[in-house]
């Protein structure tokens, strides 16, 4: 591996897998492919290292200069860890936090997924079910009008009732620029997938031509008429009624459990503390200044058969107290003080009690996450802390790259909107595993496109992208595209356009899924494609934000928007006018210090290697040996890690 390989792999590598410096190891993990000290690299570490990494990673060399390339990684942890525990850096408060913070979460987690999220079954009959009680098989063309104030939106109804047409009264009264004048109609048919929450149990029970009460909403109040329906497949939609069903299942499991925690540990709130927070937290909504003092910090809020929970400790772990979001009434506090510390703390609890923390695996994954950590914390004294950067090098890199740092006018992106964090990044992950899996799809578009670009014929290349498997499920999605000369003249234009095959497809991948799985109001019908300007801010959020200044291609997110996740690939962009130096001064800086740091950390782990480089042994006939059976793995099909696979 390249000087600085292991430089740059080590952050994105920590936390994923076991390897390098460990206790001698059982028979089974075969035989040692080189030695650190006393430290033996065995092939089962080397597997549980190719299992586990990360794409960019991955090695273009085959057989033993493979095991050779990868290996080096191995060791270089090796050496890194041996140099930790040297300096004594297990007793360093960062590296402690670190992990205590790391064990906190694993537990929780762990027993959240054996006490409640493994419980939950549910059946196919269910799900069936579900579809038509909760009218999931409905599609709804609606109209609406928008009003900010409550009073102004009860007189539109008072009009409405009073037997006045509802485009007209949308007409006069509706706040919603783009469709007032249009009578308050939407453009597309609305599934209960991609309605808002708010409205959703209320929209969905109206008949075609009924008219809803006022309906509270974000941006104010809503009043809907449903104009046409459609009926939607089971089969299209079946995996979000599971989703939705699984999900209310789950909250609702997860409230009784800690409700039985809370009475098993005898949790009991404090009036008195509970009363100082909401004083704190509405002072600080007003004066917009930092409110916790130590005296506050202290103020008991809830207590329990184990101790306490204080005003800090709820900062600490909450973010919307902390950075007093949204915490006008004493309900909304209530709730984050709930959700974000004491449900926390009781299933913190109650994984010491039935011993989880002592259970080998947990042990192991801890062993690690040190590991981790101390990996971490070299990294930081040796490279983060001697890599400052002036104001004059971040000017005169400003000035330098001026390309680099101009804004849009307007970029264009696939978003698909999720209701959770968790929901987010498992669809992140099943983008990447789609786009690995449409490999064929990928060579195809790219055999077209070269052809294409010769100005050659591209019939039998069409036909072939007909006869690919529908798996993934972009591949169909693609059939029927073709299937109609007018959307096949799109696609090949959308070919010859494209940055690159793998792009085009990712591209593909996101519209599909876009169509079954995105909340964003009208999101199935546009496939997800939206053009962002900065104005559009209020209803994307930090999307804008994240697009105008990512590259053409960049997959982003997850980001958080009003309780709601995106998922977001930038397709295009135009390119307007330069950003000014302190729009742009801290992201240089910080940007600067990051590939200073890669630098530096690579250049004393090389004086690592050549300090102890006898102390380093390496095992030729294992290696070799590992190396063709490798090779054969991969000629076989087993899963080896490639260039560009997830």
């Amino acid at each position: 591996m390249r000087l600085g390989g292991f430089a740059a792999l080590v952050l994105a590598w920590c936390g994923a897998i076991a390897c390098g410096s460990h206790e001698p190891t059982a028979q089974g993990d075969g035989r040692a492919l080189a030695k650190v000290g006393q430290t033996p690299i065995t092939e089962g570490d080397f597997r549980r290292f190719l299992a586990n990494l990360p794409d960019w990673t991955a090695s273009e060399k085959q057989g033993s200069a493979l095991v050779r390339d990868y290996l080096q990684t191995l060791i270089d942890r090796a050496l890194l860890l041996q140099e930790a525990r040297t300096r004594g850096l297990e007793q360093v408060p960062n590296v402690q936090k670190h992990t205590a913070q790391a064990l906190r979460q694993k537990l929780i987690g762990e027993i959240e997924r054996r006490q409640i999220t493994s419980r939950i079954a549910i059946s196919e009959a269910e799900t069936e079910r579900a579809y038509l009680d909760h009218h999931w098989n409905r599609q709804l063309k609606i109209a609406h009008i928008l009003l900010a104030d409550r009073a102004r939106a009860e007189a539109a109804l008072a009009v409405l009732r009073a037997g006045r047409p509802f485009a007209g009264v949308a007409r006069e009264f509706s706040e919603n620029p783009r469709t007032a004048p249009r009578g308050g109609e939407r453009p597309y048919y609305y599934t209960r997938n991609n309605a808002h929450p708010a409205v959703r149990d209320a929209l969905f029970r109206l008949k075609v031509g009924e008219i809803s009460g006022v309906i509270p909403v974000p941006k104010g109040y809503e009043i809907f008429k449903v104009l046409d329906e459609t009926t939607l497949p089971y089969d299209q939609i079946k995996s979000q009624v599971y989703k939705e069903l699984f999900q209310t299942r789950l909250t609702a499991a997860h409230k009784v459990y800690v409700d039985s925690l809370a009475a098993q540990f005898g949790v009991r709130p404090s009036r008195e503390g509970l009363g100082t927070l909401m004083r704190v937290l509405r002072a600080a909504q007003q004066e917009g200044a930092a409110y916790l003092g130590a005296a506050v910090a202290g103020v008991v809020l809830f207590t329990n058969a184990d101790g306490q929970i204080t005003i800090g400790e709820a900062v600490e772990q909450s973010q919307f107290i902390r950075q007093a979001r949204d915490v006008s009434d004493s309900l909304k506090v209530d709730y984050y003080l709930q959700r974000d510390v004491v449900a926390p703390r009781l299933l913190l609890l109650q994984a010491y009690q039935s011993g989880l923390d002592r259970e080998p695996e947990i042990s192991a994954w801890l062993k690690r996450r040190t590991e981790d950590a101390l990996v971490l914390e070299l990294r930081r004294l040796e490279a983060s802390q001697k890599a400052a950067v002036t104001e004059t090098e971040v000017q005169q890199f400003y000035q330098a790259h001026p390309d680099r740092y101009r804004t849009s006018s307007h970029v264009e992106v696939i978003e698909i909107l999720v209701a959770t964090q968790a929901e987010a990044e498992e669809l992140l992950a099943e983008i990447r595993a789609d786009l690995h899996r449409a490999q064929p799809l990928v060579a195809l578009i790219r055999t077209i496109r070269k052809r294409l670009e010769r100005n050659e014929g591209v019939a039998d290349q069409v036909q072939a992208l007909r006869s690919l498997s529908a798996d993934p499920e972009v591949c169909g999605w693609l059939h029927r595209r073709l299937d109609n000369q007018q959307t096949l003249a799109q696609v090949i234009e959308e070919i010859s356009q494209a940055t690159s095959p793998e792009d085009l497809v990712e591209q593909y991948i996101m519209r599909h899924l876009a169509l079954g799985r995105s909340l964003r109001p009208g999101g199935s019908q546009v496939e997800g494609s939206y053009q962002l300007y900065w104005y559009d801010q209020g209803r994307f959020g930090p999307l804008v934000k994240e697009a105008m200044e990512a590259d053409v291609g960049a997959l982003l997110g997850p980001l958080e928007n009003d309780s709601f996740y995106s998922i977001a690939k930038v397709t295009d962009r135009r390119p307007a006018e330069l950003l000014s130096f302190a729009e742009v001064e801290k992201r240089i800086k910080i940007s600067l210090q990051e590939q200073r740091e890669r630098q530096l950390f690579a250049q004393w782990l090389e004086e690592l290697r050549q300090t102890h480089k006898n102390e380093v042994e390496f095992f030729r006939e294992p290696i070799e040996e590992l190396g063709r059976q490798l090779q054969q793995e991969s000629q076989g099909g087993d899963a080896l890690p490639a260039q560009g696979a997830p």
